[in-house]
């Protein structure tokens, strides 16, 4: 697993017995093995997104200790094995041989490892073998890395920027690979990058990092990454932004982060005040980046919340404001267990005073097939408001066949609004087809959309809007696609029970089957109508009349919440006006 260091630098624009050895006859033996492994990373290396080999012809030196005695050997690698001008003999059966190899070659003799003040990366393969066997090596990286990602804000103000390790290295004892270290106060220097990541390999030891920062205007300012211990092989973070710039989740790392720091789990030393401000009682946090995610990073995310569907089991629910600032979460991959009862998503669940707003959910992956039957990609329960959130370009590719799956909610039972669904795909097939979310449990939907969405695997039906409604309220919604993509499902709802408000929903002419099924009689009043070129609404004037509810019945009628616009898109015929 990556080790990140979770503070954020703020820079402050102001200022016994021993066995006799046994003679054996002598077997030679060959050295194999050229493999590179990556820093000990959850994202893997950060500098190689493919497996890395040493190549043909390279060098190392060879020490062993016990059944074979070698020091300073060296071998080429001929493309299949290491070979040198001495061949490798047991000497003693009854022990193993403890080996270290280095590349580029490390001698006894060796003065210095660092080039133009910063240290260089080193190559080592240890292995404990058995007489009779060949070696096998497999390269590892005997330092560590870290990797400082400044703010873009701050970043724009560098000219240079000079980092001091507390510690240098001295000497590498070639027998146990053991790292010897100095007091040291050498500074590497480094050009601003225009990316703002600024990456250098550190001694494996406890050490402190102290950071000058060289401005454009000539200004230079200080700060400093206290004593933190490093492992040899793995990879850290730390951001560093100026003070009181504005808080939010702005890497990767920072998500993960959140996920666990919101769940009450403890981080490697990061806070939540780092992701977001309080207002009053309100606890806001802001996404300030899109961020693209690898399937391990996917796996280091942790489900916010537990909801269960039992009387015993845990009701924990996300109770603050998550504003995604219209960021997007792209290529998330839904394969981690969620404990089988539990609401599952992004969210577990969101509480009755709870905000998800302005976030975008792109090319996630849902592939559970033995886990939850209630789950979205979104929130799994919903008691509170999701508003000005998009679900795109997502496939739902296993989930079990009873799964109770929503895009946006599996369970809602209070606001959507302002929301779209896009080009979902249930590439399953499954008993029940659900758009928004599949169960509107006196919940609200309203001014949203549903496109291009694919549910021709459903075997028994389902609603584009959801799949049963009961006294709930959808209004000013519209639906657009292929009508034999969404063949099993009613336009709105498969169900309605008890007392339901729909009105004010429009679905393409295309379509054959009502808009709402079971246990519902629609009336003049409701406006569930078709549009297309032969209706009295067209594609043309969609936008217009979606915008009629919104200034007049939505603002009317629920003077607390805010309507966005439509407007006629490129390629649907409403899309919604951002705030």
């Amino acid at each position: 697993m990556k080790r990140n260091i979770f503070w954020t630098i703020l820079f402050l624009l102001t200022g016994g017995c021993t066995n006799e050895m046994i003679e054996t006859s002598h077997h030679t033996l060959h050295i194999k093995g050229n493999e590179i492994g990556y820093f000990n990373s959850h994202s893997h290396s950060r500098l190689s997104e493919t497996n890395e080999t040493l190549p043909t012809r390279s060098n190392i030196t060879f020490y062993s200790q016990g059944g074979i005695h070698a020091d300073e050997l060296l071998f080429t690698y001929n493309g299949t094995a290491w070979e040198g001008d001495t061949d490798l003999k047991w000497e003693d059966a009854q022990q193993q041989a403890i080996t270290m190899s280095y590349y580029p070659p490390l001698y006894r003799s060796h003065q210095s490892f660092y080039q133009e003040g910063s240290l260089c990366d080193q190559l080592y393969a240890s292995s404990t073998t058995t007489y009779g066997n060949d070696i096998n090596l497999s390269f590892r990286h005997l330092f560590a890395r870290i990797i400082f990602n400044v703010s873009s804000q701050l970043n724009s103000l560098i000219d240079q920027i000079e980092f001091i390790p507390s510690l240098s290295v001295i000497n590498i004892t070639p027998e146990t690979g053991e790292i010897s270290c100095q007091q040291s106060d050498t500074p590497i220097l480094m050009k601003k990058d225009d990316g703002g990541a600024y990456v250098f390999l550190i001694p494996p030891a406890t050490l402190s990092i102290a950071i000058r920062i060289h401005t454009t205007t000539g200004e230079v300012h200080e700060t400093q990454l206290n004593e933190y211990t490093f492992a040899s092989g793995h990879e850290y973070t730390c951001p560093i932004k100026q003070s009181g710039e504005s808080p939010g989740i702005s890497t990767v790392e920072d998500f993960i982060a959140f996920t666990h720091l919101i769940n009450g789990e403890s981080y490697e030393g990061r806070s939540l005040e780092e992701f977001g401000e309080k207002t009053g009682e309100t606890m806001t946090y802001y996404l300030l980046n899109d961020l693209t995610f690898t399937a391990e990073e996917s796996a280091q995310i942790q489900m916010i919340g537990m909801y269960g569907t039992s009387s015993t089991s845990q009701k924990r629910l996300f109770n603050d404001v998550f504003d995604g600032q219209g960021h997007s979460l792209n290529d998330l991959q839904y394969t981690n267990p969620t404990s089988g009862y539990y609401y599952s998503g992004l969210f577990s669940g969101i509480s009755a005073d709870a905000t998800i707003k302005n976030l975008i959910i792109n090319q996630a992956v849902y592939n559970n097939p033995d886990d939850t039957n209630k789950s979205s990609f979104l929130a799994g329960i919903n008691k509170g408001k999701i508003e000005n959130c998009i679900i795109r370009n997502c496939q739902i590719e296993q989930i079990d066949k009873k799964n109770e799956f929503g895009s946006i909610s599996s369970r809602n039972e209070g606001n959507i609004i302002n929301c779209h669904i896009g080009n979902i795909n249930l590439k399953i097939a499954t008993n029940y087809g659900n758009g928004i979310t599949r169960y509107n449990y006196g919940g609200k939907i309203m001014n949203c959309a549903v496109s291009n969405c694919n549910f021709s695997k459903v075997q028994l039906g389902g609603g584009l809007i959801c799949n049963r409604t009961r006294d709930g309220e959808i209004q000013n919604c519209y639906i657009t696609g292929s009508a034999s993509s969404t063949s099993r499902c009613n336009a709105i709802s498969l169900v309605a029970e008890e007392s339901n408000i729909i009105r004010c929903c429009f679905y393409p002419q295309a379509y054959t089957k009502a808009p709402v099924g079971t246990n519902y009689t629609s009336s003049p009043s409701d406006s569930l109508m078709k549009y297309g070129s032969q209706q009295s609404i067209t594609e043309e004037t969609l936008p217009q009349v979606l915008n009629q509810w919104v200034l007049g019945s939505g603002s009317q009628l629920h003077p607390d919440l805010s309507f966005c616009l439509w407007k006629k898109g490129e390629s649907l015929p409403a899309i919604l006006v951002s705030p």
